[in-house]
């Protein structure tokens, strides 16, 4: 063994920490300080419009005033406001427009207005200019995929909730018109151009088609798309306004490696690591999620509750895009109290599902929303998948 042995664990390597040292309490002032002071990301959710032409009963969005779709006057007054934002954050480098809704094609002229002047904002400041696309991939049609491979398109996620006939009767238009066809047919369109770099599909589970997920990748790996498909699970709970009841987190991970051993076997990538955290786009420095109606928040969970609105386009932001709710680091308190070894990959899990657990209150920000046994199950469980 060589005689610099331990010396080098405990200083190069890093294994070692000494033990005056509460690594824990070190992580969360790290985190903080890398927060505050290494921004360099501005994260803009474009909400052209929180209407959409599916009627997910699971929505969480549903129950909220959907309200009208964006102006000509706040699209405008949204160029002039993040202009002088970037005037007084010099340090900002990347522009990541990500278009939210509601579904954000039902109005494409925001949408084709908003991808060319943002980037010539972003030229204007020496930005990095980069777009992505949260829809439900209904109106992602070929002329679109075109307009949008224009402005560096890194990023489409769709969702599907299992073949046509779960999908269709989960994720349907008005009066059960069917959806399932439209979205395939653009995934791919998507999947067979060069238009992005690769689709996300989202798959939304609970106990109700959870058995249903592997039919459709079954349907998927027919046609031959596995390395243009980048997957994930969405694990459908409750919302503000929609209680759902929460599923266990044993039943989570189980059923969740399954779907991956499944996708893995037919030659989908799937991930090695499943984390929550430790920080999302809330809770950066640089983000805000712009409503059609020119208010400003900072989860996109929360869109259309003007009560969680920290700002708005039409005044000026006091330093940076703050919302003080999204940064009370009381939450992680807790789970540095515990030493639970899951805090670098979790960070308290989110904040939105944490109000809404503990009661929708201003105090409810200060708790966290643990998911230690999903963490470990899943991460040990991806761990034999892929090793």
């Amino acid at each position: 063994m060589s005689p610099n042995f331990v010396t080098d664990l405990v200083g190069q390597n890093g294994i070692l920490v000494d033990k005056v040292v509460d690594e824990f309490v070190e992580w969360r002032d790290q985190l903080v300080d890398t927060r505050d002071n290494r921004a360099r990301i501005f994260s803009l959710h474009l909400e052209p419009t929180i209407q959409c032409q599916l009627r997910c009963g699971y929505c969480f969005e549903n129950g909220i005033d959907r309200g009208k779709g964006m102006t000509e006057e706040v699209f405008l007054q949204s160029i002039e406001w993040l202009d002088k934002y970037f005037v007084e954050h010099p340090e900002v480098e990347v522009l990541r427009l990500i278009f939210f809704g509601g579904e954000p094609l039902l109005r494409k002229d925001i949408v084709r207005k908003s991808l060319s002047a943002y980037s010539e904002l972003a030229k204007r400041h020496r930005l990095e200019y980069i777009t992505e696309i949260i829809t439900n991939g209904e109106l992602l049609t070929e002329d679109v995929a075109q307009l949008f491979s224009g402005y560096n398109w890194k990023r489409v996620q769709i969702t599907l909730d299992g073949p046509r006939e779960v999908h269709d009767a989960r994720r349907h238009g008005e009066a059960g018109r069917p959806t399932f066809d439209n979205i395939w047919r653009n995934v791919l369109m998507l999947a067979r151009t060069n238009y992005v770099p690769a689709i996300d599909i989202r798959l939304s589970m609970d106990k109700s088609n959870a058995g249903d997920i592997p039919r459709l990748l079954e349907f998927m790996a027919a046609a031959g798309i596995q390395d243009k498909i980048r997957l994930s699970i969405g694990f459908i709970e409750s919302s503000m306004y929609i209680a759902i009841k929460g599923l266990e987190e044993k039943w989570q991970a189980k059923y969740a490696l399954h779907i991956w051993e499944i996708a893995r076997n037919l030659d989908f990538k799937i991930p090695d690591e499943y984390a929550s955290g430790p920080l999302c786009v809330a809770q950066a420095k640089h983000s805000a999620v712009l409503q059609p109606d020119g208010n400003l928040q900072k989860c996109f969970c929360t869109s259309g509750q003007n009560e969680h609105a920290f700002g708005s386009v039409f005044s000026d932001t006091v330093d940076y895009t703050r919302d003080v709710r999204y940064e009370n680091w009381k939450r992680l308190d807790q789970c540095i109290e515990e030493k639970c070894a899951y805090l670098p990959i979790c960070g308290g899990g989110c904040t939105y599902h944490a109000v809404v657990e503990h009661g929708k209150t201003t105090e409810a920000f200060a708790q966290r929303h643990c998911k230690k046994t999903l963490l470990a199950d899943m991460n040990e469980g991806l761990l034999r998948l892929s090793y």
